[in-house]
């Protein structure tokens, strides 16, 4: 029988001994390059913490005022390293802070959290400024994502994303300890399990999700950005804010949008007493039940809104005309 005359043999060529060669000698190169990263980001990380524990060591406890603290700790020689490393700095920070010695300290949660977030805010300024040297504006300068963990924490740390940077996106992963509070710059801050007091304290935009609880003075002085929290809020949520959003799936304690200046807080649930107290602006919007308003939130110098159970009350320094009508029913908790 004669053979196929469309099979032909098929001849398997190695390639050049050269090519083969010159292969190997570029992984080879790769291998060394990224073990020397490697061994150089290490040595970063290593001499940043360092730096960090002794920086808080010398300083801590200095400034007693509240309001002092978080500029002082700016005005630190805190460690200036590659956007890249700080998640592994941060991380690193804390699995190794020597919480038995500061256990009995008191203000930790806020101190601590402050010294954090003006580390982080001082290298995400030096990394916007380092991209704009390279010619990129503004909103062509991606955010950096740290995902700091705080699982290992002895304390719910507070004042987390103080003066939040635009620039940083920030996911913090809470440890689900039980509530404890009463009844109840663009970037984005997401907190797993329940957190501390004044969290997003001045913020001046992005977004901060806190998916789960929240202590007292959430959002204080906020001029900008939105907050979302998952589920419930302590006492003075939206104090002082300026602008900005905040938005409470759950309920809230008292005082909510004291000396509210701007913005808008929406509430899906209940709130405690004196909500809206001296109220000056902004919107207040309730879809529950309200203990009580404060009687400063219905006064001419209040010029904002105020929703309750999905009726606007409230507008412009005067009652709208449902609001008057629930006045005179006596419906409007005061």
């Amino acid at each position: 029988m004669p053979k196929n005359p469309f099979k032909q043999p098929i001849k398997r060529e190695e390639p050049p001994i050269k090519e083969m060669e010159k292969k190997l000698e570029k992984a080879e190169k790769m291998v060394e390059e990224v073990e020397e990263r490697w061994i150089e980001e290490f040595e970063i990380v290593e001499k940043s913490v360092k730096e960090l524990k002794r920086l808080w060591e010398e300083n801590e406890g200095k400034i007693k005022r509240r309001y002092e603290i978080f500029s002082f700790f700016s005005s630190l020689s805190l460690p200036e390293v590659p956007s890249s490393l700080l998640e592994r700095i941060s991380n690193k920070f804390l699995k190794e802070f020597d919480w038995e010695k500061f256990e009995r300290r008191r203000h930790l949660d806020k101190d601590l959290g402050l010294f954090l977030s003006a580390f982080l805010k001082k290298n995400v300024e030096n990394y916007i400024l380092s991209q704009k040297r390279k010619g990129l504006k503004e909103d062509q300068i991606k955010p950096i994502e740290v995902y700091l963990k705080v699982r290992r924490a002895l304390i719910i740390l507070s004042m987390l994303g103080c003066q939040n940077h635009a620039k940083l996106h920030l996911i913090i992963e809470g440890d689900s300890r039980d509530f404890t509070g009463t009844k109840m710059q663009n970037g984005e801050i997401v907190v797993k399990g329940d957190c501390g007091n004044w969290i997003g304290e001045e913020m001046q935009g992005g977004k901060i999700i806190v998916e789960g609880n929240c202590e007292y003075g959430i959002g204080e002085g906020m001029q900008g950005g939105k907050i979302i929290v998952e589920r419930n809020c302590g006492d003075n949520t939206g104090i002082g804010m300026q602008d900005g959003e905040i938005v409470v799936k759950g309920d809230c304690g008292n005082w909510i949008g004291e000396e509210m200046q701007g913005g808008k807080i929406i509430v899906e649930g209940n709130c405690g007493g004196c909500a809206g107290k001296y109220m000056q602006g902004g919107e207040l919007n309730i879809k529950g039940e309200v203990e009580s308003f404060d009687k400063s939130a219905f006064s001419s110098n209040n010029q904002g809104t105020i929703i309750w159970k999905r009726t606007k009350i409230w507008e412009n320094g005067d009652w709208t005309k449902e609001g008057k009508e629930m006045k005179e029913k006596g419906e409007i908790p005061v």
